[in-house]
This record gives structure tokens, sequence and C-alpha cells, in this order.
């Protein structure tokens, strides 16, 4: 029985040989190798276009208590009519508040928001005393991958008063820090949609098993808290500049546990974002920072 099948499989590709066929290559994305071409070649034909950054320079920026005009200034700059009225009265219930300036800054405010000196997106965060007024980062993100901008760390003890819609109640977190969950798309026109939720990581360190793109890895971190009812999503045009910050008196609110100066209780920051550029290939890109560091802190 086995030499009779040896013989049929010879016979067929003789058959094959003589009728002129050829066999066709199967790419590992199910598409055959065009005919006639070198392997190499078939295969760059058919490799998928590598995703682009999304570059943006982050600003967080220190408001002192006997300095806070030039803050006043730059809200009335900012169209805080671009987000949902309902998004408005949870963020301002919070202490917080939003919007965003079209176009440019004048050359005073924009002076404001730069710092003596421009910290790479490595650096490790400085002690919340020790860290200037104004600090920037600029970071390249992959589309809709999760990042994080730290606001405030290493807090022994933190208690927020959130205001959850009908009332408000208050928790206390330990070995807490305060960071914003950002994710980033590509839009028309060179634009850049963003998202961010408040987020507080507290507690000791825990190991769990996280999925992610159908996959799933062991992380070692802090339970995570995402105030979601605070989610900010926008698109920012080039040249614009969105705005963030605290709003009305300082108190135990939201905006204070993340714009407030815990070490000294004195002054507050707000932060800026804004597209720096067009999208770029990540093969004519720096190369990236290892993936074994922690998330760098943007500013606190």
């Amino acid at each position: 029985m086995r030499r009779a099948s040896s013989k049929v499989a010879c016979a067929a590709a003789c058959a094959c040989a003589l009728a002129g066929c050829r066999f066709a290559l199967v790419t590992d994305d199910g598409w055959p190798w065009p005919q006639g071409e070198p392997l190499q070649a078939a295969r760059a034909a058919v490799r998928k276009p590598a995703p682009k950054t999304l570059p943006l320079e982050v600003v967080f920026a220190r408001m002192d208590e006997h300095d806070a005009g030039w803050e006043d200034e730059l809200w009335k700059l900012a169209d805080e009519q671009a987000f949902d009225h309902a998004l408005r009265r949870r963020l301002a219930a919070n202490g917080l508040r939003v919007g965003v300036v079209t176009g440019p800054l004048p050359p005073a405010l924009a002076a404001r928001l730069a710092p003596v000196g421009v910290a790479q997106a490595t650096d490790l965060p400085p002690a919340e005393a020790d860290r200037p007024a104004v600090t920037r980062r600029f970071l390249r993100l992959l589309p809709g991958r999760d990042n994080e901008l730290i606001a405030a760390a290493g807090l022994a003890e933190l208690i927020i008063l959130e205001h959850d819609g009908t009332e408000v109640r208050g928790d206390t977190y330990r070995d807490a820090t305060t960071c914003f969950a950002l994710k980033a798309w590509p839009a028309d026109d060179g634009r850049i949609g963003i998202e961010l939720v408040p987020t507080v990581k507290h507690g000791p360190l825990e190991r769990a098993w996280v999925g992610a793109e159908g996959a799933f890895r062991l992380e070692t971190g802090q339970k995570r808290r995402p105030v979601t009812r605070l989610a900010i999503a926008t698109v920012i045009p080039q040249g614009s500049t969105l705005l963030l910050g605290p709003a009305g008196d300082a108190s135990s609110t939201v905006g204070d546990a993340f714009f407030g100066n815990h070490a000294t209780h004195r002054g507050r920051r707000l932060l800026a974002i804004r597209p720096d550029g067009r999208p770029t290939d990540p093969l004519f890109s720096e190369p990236a920072p290892d993936s074994s560091i922690p998330p760098a802190d943007v500013e606190n």
C-alpha cells in the first residue's frame, strides 16, 4: 500500500512539472508569495507597515500663590466649551477644569510654560520639594497603548473627597501615587486624539495576571483606582494646547490630589499637553528606553 501511494505522489508531481505548474508559497499572514520573485522581495512586498508614533509635549507648571495672575490670563484663552457640559460639571464638582487653547500661545504665556532646561523622558522623578517650577517631557506614544503621566508619587497617606454625582464620599489611600492613564490615537489633518483618566495607585506591591492583546503576563504593581467619571477625551489640533488644572479653593478634592503641592502645601500646578509635530515612524526615531525601567514621571 505504501509503495502504491509513493507511486501516485510521484506521478502527480511529474504531471504538474510537465504541465508547467508552479507551487505558491504562503506567507505568515496567509497571503501567497508573488510568483517569480525572490523570497526576500516577496516578504517585503507583503510586510505590514510599521505603526507610527504620536509625539506629544507634556508640561507641568507650578502656580505660586503670589504669582497666579498668569494662570488667569491662560484660562481666558482656553475654550472650556469644547467639552460636554455634563463633564465640565463633574470636573468642577471635583476641583478640576479643562480647556483647549487653539493656536499658539502669546509669547509671554508661552515663556511661563518653558523650563530653564529640558529634562529627558527617562529621568527619574525628583523629590517633590526639589521639583522645578516648570518641567517638560517629550513623549512618543504608540497608538492605543497604555501610558502614565505621574502627578504625585510616594504619598504616605492621601485623603480624597470625591463627588460621585449625588454625594461626597471620602477615601484614604496609603502609599499612594496619583497619575493620569494616557492613550493617544492619530486623527485627520495631523491632529492627535487623547484620553486622560485620573488614577490612584495605592497599597503594597502585588503580583497579578494581566491580559493584553490576547495573552496574559504576570505583573507586579499596586492596586489601581481609576476615576472613570472624570475621564477626558478630545482631539488636539497641531499647534494647539490642552490645559488641565485645579479649580476652586484648595481642599481635599480630586483636583488637589493631582495638582496640589503635597510637600509644602503652597501653590498648585497645571498640566499642558500639545502635539509636537507630525507622527514619526519608529524606524526613524530614537531607540526606545528599556521596557524594564518603570514609567518615567512626567512631572510633579
